[in-house]
């Protein structure tokens, strides 16, 4: 039989088990029983699945809010994200209902859960990602949906560039970046685009490594061939390139591309860039050499073509980006580490890995050729003596 939890000793704000005599969570510092959560949003200690043990509400958007809570079985913290849209949703007595019973709700429901269920799809496919956060589970309750992800402890890139003067050096860019950009290359060349990338969408751990979170707004490079054009627009200002606040347009790595160099161009400024419509209209975005002293001409340009209002005009996958921000920095990208005010982060091993067996390929490829040489060579010396 396992354990038997008291909830009344669990601290709502990380779910460490506390000493029922304690008035301050020995873990975390905070203080029993002064949470209170909004109404719309599940109570603390709601148990869903007869499993997960609901905590804090770590934050909500337009179409979810996510929790923390205590897997009861296996113990670990993980991160839960419930399907509730707002303007459509409310909540009753614990229970999920729509505000407006009529037809129109339902569908519209119905293609927000669908949506819902396509970005559990996406996680599980990509759980094996080192840079994406990893899936659980995937379940259906009080008249919603719930999405389990690992928890992932620490705080979000646009937190992180709030406690750091709003804006940090090109090279501690890069290498936040860095793992983030190759995961993306996995997903674009397996056909997944994510259309959301920004700050707040990467996730920095305690460990120094970055991860991506929050694919609602993703999408497979066939799905506008099968389910038609879309008819949900979800855009950050911003970080969103113009094509992407019509309501059909062709999706693509390009997309990602933008948001990308969004958010490079976010952090070494500490400004968000111009919003894309606005610079259809007059282009005003200031050049990020202007706030970056560390930025060369080079990297800068980089930048600029991977925020090109034509799609044409820019770097048309993540790849070439990457490959084009590490040209422009031949003698500062290859260093090992980069030091932060709090963390020394390693670089890439897989990317060490990646150049290694290029360089040993190209070695087996030069061997090989001088030995096809030496052979030529002897072949024409005996031939000349016959």
């Amino acid at each position: 039989m396992g354990n038997v939890i008291d909830v009344n000793n669990i601290c709502v704000n990380c779910m460490h088990t506390m000493d029922e005599t304690t008035r301050y969570c020995p873990s975390c510092g905070y203080e029993r029983g002064t949470y209170v959560n909004n109404p719309h949003q599940l109570p603390a200690f709601t148990i869903l699945q007869g499993r997960y043990l609901i905590g804090k509400c770590l934050g909500e958007g337009g179409f979810g809010i996510t929790y923390l809570a205590l897997d009861l079985i296996s113990g670990q913290r993980v991160a839960i994200k419930e399907l509730f849209v707002q303007g459509l949703l409310n909540r009753q007595k614990g229970k999920t209902v729509l505000i407006e019973s009529s037809q129109e709700s339902m569908r519209y429901y119905h293609i927000c859960k669908d949506k819902f269920l396509h970005e559990a799809q996406l996680l599980h496919n990509l759980k094996e990602k080192r840079g994406v956060v990893n899936f659980l589970n995937y379940f259906e309750e009080n008249n919603t949906a719930y999405i389990v992800m690992e928890y992932l402890e620490g705080q979000d890139l646009s937190q992180y560039l709030k406690e750091h003067n709003n804006r940090i050096s090109f090279h501690e860019t890069f290498q936040f970046l860095r793992p983030v950009m190759k995961s993306l290359i996995d997903m674009n060349e397996s056909g997944v685009y994510h259309r959301d990338i920004a700050p707040d969408n990467i996730r920095y751990l305690k460990s120094g490594w970055m991860k991506i979170m929050d694919l609602g707004g993703a999408k497979y490079s066939f799905q506008e061939q099968v389910n038609g054009p879309s008819r949900m627009i979800a855009v950050k200002k911003g970080y969103a390139p113009p094509e992407q606040y019509q309501q059909s347009y062709k999706i693509g790595p390009w997309m990602d591309v933008y948001a990308m160099a969004a958010t490079f161009y976010r952090c070494v400024t500490g400004k968000v860039p111009q919003e894309s419509l606005s610079r259809l209209e007059e282009d005003h975005l200031e050049k990020p050499g202007h706030f970056c002293p560390d930025l060369n001409s080079a990297t800068e340009k980089v930048i600029l073509k991977g925020l090109a209002l034509r799609t044409e005009d820019r770097y048309m996958d993540m790849r070439s980006f990457y490959e084009a921000i590490k040209a422009a920095n031949p003698d500062t990208i290859d260093k090992t580490t980069v030091e932060s005010s709090k963390h020394l982060i390693p670089r890439d091993q897989e990317e060490e890995s990646e150049e290694n067996k290029i360089r040993q390929k190209n070695k087996t490829v030069q061997k090989i050729a001088m030995v096809c040489t030496i052979i030529f060579v002897i072949l024409m010396l005996i031939g000349f003596f016959l």
